[in-house]
This record gives structure tokens, C-alpha cells and sequence, in this order.
């Protein structure tokens, strides 16, 4: 799933026309050189990543600059000045200092009031909906009367020909005109105009869901599997807002949640939740995916398998297989009491303080957390910052309610 959100955001924001966007994702690749990133990240997943949390990380340290008033790195804030003694105060007291500058720049810069007001109001619209349609009467036999007095005709669902019929009458029925003006009435929110910042829109979308995939990553780092949960839970907001490109990702996501919340005991909800990363190394932060520890597994099983020659079959396979566990414990054991040095399997790195020095001074530079009204990008012009412009929360609702009966019935997802 991380893969995938990594390549919903480079289809988003990555693309090869928008070299002359300044402060765009390619031109922040064109601008310190990075040929290897590609606009596809299952070819390049760990080049992609890295470009990504590089980025995010100027994007950061140039929205903390124009909050908080650095003129630089080292400098210290001009708006939201440092105590004095806070130096010498102790952990506590700098922890709470830092969440409250932190707080004041993720209120401004990565969440929209405008987005999640619309957004809840969309919630409250479908359950008022979905409230209205269960309190409507019905038949003995569970039909929908027609709302007329006295008319005797009914209907097996609340749809188009109830409409119709109700609207055939003279007069036509109250109930049916309100709910035909209810659905067709336009929200006022969407008919404002204003003179939109595609500069500042990109980069605080790109920092809100460049965020989102940090805080994903930090997840599987410390094991923390409730966290990873809730990511799931927003992460099918964002696969719903794709359309049907990431439907089998929205059911994933939604079937997860079903099965932590309903469909598992007690015991295998517990499993689900926390089994879900592995500490090979006894340190804090130092987990890693299930499935990167199966690639390591394979790389075990490979290696004795290569060791076997011509003498590769089918059952000699699996007698290594089975057997992975006490022989990579008896080898580290004998490595032990040889004093035999053991590479800790880390893969060196340049610097990127360079790098980020550019991108943090063109971010700067350009202002892009500064809003100009009327300022355009040529390839993203027009972008839109809320992600969740286009869901449709009433079919959102209509398509969770669908897939609970579908479990109840024992019907598949897919």
C-alpha cells in the first residue's frame, strides 16, 4: 500500500511538462540533478522515496521560515522568539515549545479550514439524507407509498418512478417537489470565485500529503501498528477521490477496517493490528516491513539453494526452507564465537545537505508559502489544493453500506 500512495502522489504532482513550474516536483529534480527519479515509482521506488522525503523536508524547513521569520538555517525565529533560558530548561519544557511553533505552521500550511468544513458538511448532508430515507413509512410489505393522499399505488424502491408518479398528479405531491429541490439545489460554497495561488495551492498539497507519507513511513519504523490503522482509514478517502484507477485499493483499505472493527476476535484483531513489522535490530525506530523481511528470508533461502549445484530439487528445497530459522541461528552463533566481523548490511549515502540547501533557497527565493493572488503555473494551472474536491461523500456512504451487506450475505469484495 505505501508504494501505491507514493505513486498517487507522483501522478499528482511529478510530471515531465512542468520543468518551467518553479518549485514543482521536476523541476526540484532538474534543479539538483536527480536523473535516476522516475515518473513511475514501481520502477524506481527507493529513488522516488528518498527525492520525496528530500523535498518534503525543504518544503518544511522553508514553510518553518516564513512562519516563524529564520532568514536561514542557523538563524534562530524572529515572530515567535526563543526564551532565554529555554536552553537550560529541561526536555519537557522544549518538547512543548516545539509542538506549539509546529502547530502554527501545520494549521496554516497543510490543513485547508475550507477543505475539511466542506468536507464534514458533505458527512452531515449523506447521514441527513440517509436519516431521512430510513424514517420515510412504508408499506405492510415494505414498499414505498405514494406520498398522495388516498393514491393506493407503491413502489419497491424510493427512485425515479415514485418521482415521476407522485409528480403526475395535480396537484403534484409537496414531499416529492421538496425532495426534487433538495437534489438538484447547488452548494453555495462552490460558487465563489477567487483569484486562486496555484504556486502556494501545489506546495502546501504537496506538503500535506508529502506529510501523510512520512508519517507512514515513521509507522512501520516504530511498529506502530494502531497508527498505521487510522492511516488506512484516510488512505481510503484517497483512493475513493482517484476514482475506479484505485477501487481495489479503496476496498483493501475499507475490508481492513471492517476486519479490526466487526469481522475478528478480540485475539486475531490484536494480530492484525501490531503483527505487521519486525525488530532485527533491538533499537527503537529500527523496524521494517513484513514483507521486506520475507525479501531477506529469500535471500537467505537463495543463497543455500546456489550451494546445492547440480544437486537442486524439490525436496532439498524445502529441507532448507524449513530449516532457515536454526541454521541462520546456528551461523550467527559460530560467527560469535569466532569473533568473525559481520557487515551490519547498511548502504552508504552522499550527503544531501547540498541539495536541500538549493532547494530550501529557491523555495525561499520563490516565496511558495506566501499567497499572491493570480499567480499561475503553466502546466498546473488551476490546481486544486483540497484532495477531496471531487468525492462524492453521499455515494461514499451508499458504497460502505453496499460492502457491509455484502459481508453479512458472505458475498467477495472483488
Amino acid at each position: 500500500m505505501l508504494p501505491y500512495y507514493l505513486q498517487l502522489i507522483f501522478k499528482k504532482f511529478f510530471s515531465a511538462k512542468s520543468d518551467g513550474d518553479t518549485c514543482s516536483l521536476y523541476s526540484d529534480r532538474t534543479l539538483i540533478d536527480r536523473r535516476n527519479v522516475k515518473a513511475e515509482p514501481q520502477s524506481a521506488y527507493r529513488a522516488d522515496r528518498d527525492f520525496l522525503v528530500l523535498v518534503i523536508q525543504a518544503k518544511v524547513i522553508a514553510a518553518a521560515m516564513t512562519e516563524l521569520g529564520f532568514t536561514d538555517k542557523s538563524s534562530q525565529p524572529v515572530k515567535y522568539p526563543l526564551h532565554e533560558d529555554l536552553q537550560h530548561q529541561r526536555k519537557v519544557a522544549k518538547l512543548q515549545y516545539l509542538h506549539k511553533v509546529s502547530s502554527l505552521i501545520v494549521d496554516k500550511f497543510v490543513f485547508d479550514d475550507n477543505s475539511v468544513n466542506g468536507l464534514l458538511k458533505q458527512i452531515l448532508r449523506a447521514q441527513e439524507t440517509q436519516d431521512a430515507f430510513d424514517l420515510q413509512p412504508r408499506t405492510a410489505d415494505g414498499r414505498f407509498p405514494c406520498r398522495f393522499p388516498g393514491c393506493p399505488f407503491s413502489f419497491k424502491f424510493d427512485g425515479v418512478s415514485r418521482r415521476r408518479h407522485e409528480a403526475s398528479h395535480n396537484p403534484p405531491s409537496n414531499d416529492a417537489s421538496c425532495q426534487e429541490m433538495t437534489s438538484t439545489s447547488e452548494d453555495p460554497c462552490q460558487s465563489e470565485v477567487s483569484l486562486k495561488d496555484d504556486v502556494y495551492n501545489y506546495n502546501c498539497a504537496l506538503l500535506a500529503d508529502g506529510l501523510f507519507f512520512l508519517n507512514f513511513l515513521d509507522a512501520v519504523s516504530e511498529g506502530d501498528g494502531f497508527r498505521l490503522i487510522t492511516q488506512y482509514k484516510f488512505m481510503m478517502l484517497y483512493c475513493r477521490a482517484d476514482g475506479h484507477h484505485s477501487n481495489k485499493y479503496a476496498l483493501e483499505c475499507l475490508y481492513q477496517a471492517f476486519c479490526v472493527n466487526a469481522l475478528l476476535s478480540p485475539r486475531d484483531c490484536e494480530r492484525f493490528v501490531w503483527n505487521r513489522s519486525v525488530n532485527n535490530k533491538g533499537s527503537r525506530g529500527k523496524n521494517i516491513p513484513l514483507d521486506l523481511e520475507v525479501e531477506h528470508s529469500n535471500l537467505f533461502n537463495k543463497a543455500a539453494i546456489r550451494n546445492l549445484g547440480a544437486n537442486v530439487t524439490e525436496k532439498a528445497v524445502q529441507r532448507i526452507s524449513f530449516s532457515e530459522g536454526g541454521t541462520a541461528n546456528m551461523t550467527a552463533g559460530v560467527d560469535e564465537s569466532l569473533n568473525r566481523l559481520i557487515g551490519s548490511g547498511r548502504h552508504t549515502s552522499s550527503s544531501t545537505d547540498r541539495d536541500l540547501g538549493e532547494l530550501i533557497k529557491r523555495a525561499v527565493l520563490t516565496k511558495v508559502f506566501t499567497e499572491v493572488p493570480n499567480r499561475q503555473y503553466q502546466h498546473f494551472k488551476g490546481f486544486e489544493r483540497d484532495p477531496f474536491k471531487n468525492l462524492d461523500m453521499s455515494a461514499l456512504y451508499n458504497w460502505i453500506n453496499q460492502h457491509k451487506k455484502n459481508v453479512l450475505r458472505g458475498n467477495k469484495a472483488r
